[in-house]
């Protein structure tokens, strides 16, 4: 027994510096946040780079960073909640939550959650570059997108949607009577003792916040990214997290003491397709991925938004966690990722 415990803190030993000395020789190639764990311990929980280049200030594992499309994870676990309390089902059509929605009769939460909806993503829409500096109520970012006609019959296929999403929040709020960052901040963040994560809004006096960045096509320099008002980013993509956090997140959501087994199993249940090796549940991407010669089971999410990208993943089996939050639009960072994948599983095999 004690010769096994041994030669696991060797493993972990080794992984930690292989990481290291990979990020070392990377440079600068990578400026935000990482952390990784195996067996809920910490290998790596650090900043690199800078949160704010104009004042100096580094970026650490401290540092708040808007986590883009992870926040769906939290916006799925926030509807089974109200499903476990009998206030919503998954089956509801959305013409009980908008009544005037047209085709809501054929559209379900089900659908919304895993992005086989049909509804335009208003992301991708025309306007979406002028409305993204303007003030929105949730209501009237929906009638932005409402009245355009679906892309396909509700169910029948997949197409990444935050419209989808942006509705959920709507109908967390109608159901629950508080609004969107209010129920996350009462049902999750402070259940967990998240307290570095919250809903993001560029009002707030946040202490810690990373303040995003773009490279310039041409001269490769780094560059303020350009404005866009939050108010526009709801369920879909609007928190605001640290990697501490998020470890804290992963661990107590696959333990099953935010949402029970039952509710777990189904937000993990990948319902439909996103490509030839991904499936999506609800608000996370399932995959199956070959990794340091073996086809491993990954759960994660990604996402990106002016000045930021990121991404969280999950390796059940493995107990590993892979959390990288970056305050510059350089992809590097998914290469990053894949590299630190292979350098764990590899040692773990």
């Amino acid at each position: 027994m004690e010769e096994k415990i041994g030669e696991n803190i060797k493993k972990l030993e080794i992984i930690r510096e292989n990481i290291k000395t990979y990020i070392n020789e990377a440079g600068e190639k990578f400026n935000g946040s990482l952390l990784v764990s195996v067996n809920d311990e910490k290998l790596i929980s650090k900043g690199y780079g800078y949160a704010n280049f104009e004042l100096d200030v580094k970026n650490t594992e401290k540092t708040k960073f808007r986590i883009c499309s992870i926040t769906k994870q939290f916006t799925a676990v926030a509807l089974m909640q109200l499903v476990e309390k009998g206030l919503v089902s998954v089956e509801d059509t959305l013409n009980k939550y908008i009544a005037d929605y047209p085709q809501g009769n054929k559209i379900t939460i089900h659908h919304l959650l895993t992005h086989t909806s049909g509804i335009v993503n208003h992301s991708w829409t025309e306007n979406y570059a002028k409305m993204k500096v303007k003030k929105y109520t949730i209501e009237e970012l929906i009638e932005t997108f409402k009245y355009l006609p679906l892309n396909f019959e509700p169910g029948s296929k997949f197409e990444y949607s935050n419209s989808g999403y942006m509705i959920l929040s709507y109908i967390i709020e109608k159901v629950s009577n508080k609004m969107y960052g209010e129920y996350i901040q009462e049902c999750i963040f402070d259940k967990l003792s998240m307290n570095e994560s919250g809903d993001d809004s560029p009002l707030k006096i946040l202490k810690n916040r990373a303040s995003g960045y773009c490279i310039d096509e041409v001269s490769k320099e780094f560059r303020n990214s350009s404005y866009i008002d939050m108010s526009i980013i709801q369920g879909d993509g609007g928190l605001y997290s640290t990697v501490e956090d998020l470890h804290i997140w992963n661990k107590e959501l696959f333990d099953g003491s935010i949402i029970s087994k039952e509710s777990l199993k189904k937000i993990t249940t990948p319902y439909v397709a996103e490509d030839d090796s991904n499936s999506y549940g609800y608000g996370l991407s399932l995959g199956l991925e070959e990794i340091a010669g073996k086809v491993r089971n990954i759960i994660y999410h990604g996402g990106e938004i002016n000045g930021f990208l990121c991404t969280n993943e999950v390796f059940i089996e493995e107990n590993v966690q892979i959390i990288a939050l970056s305050n510059i639009m350089n992809h590097f960072i998914f290469e990053l990722v894949e590299n630190i994948e292979e350098i764990i599983l590899k040692e773990l095999n």
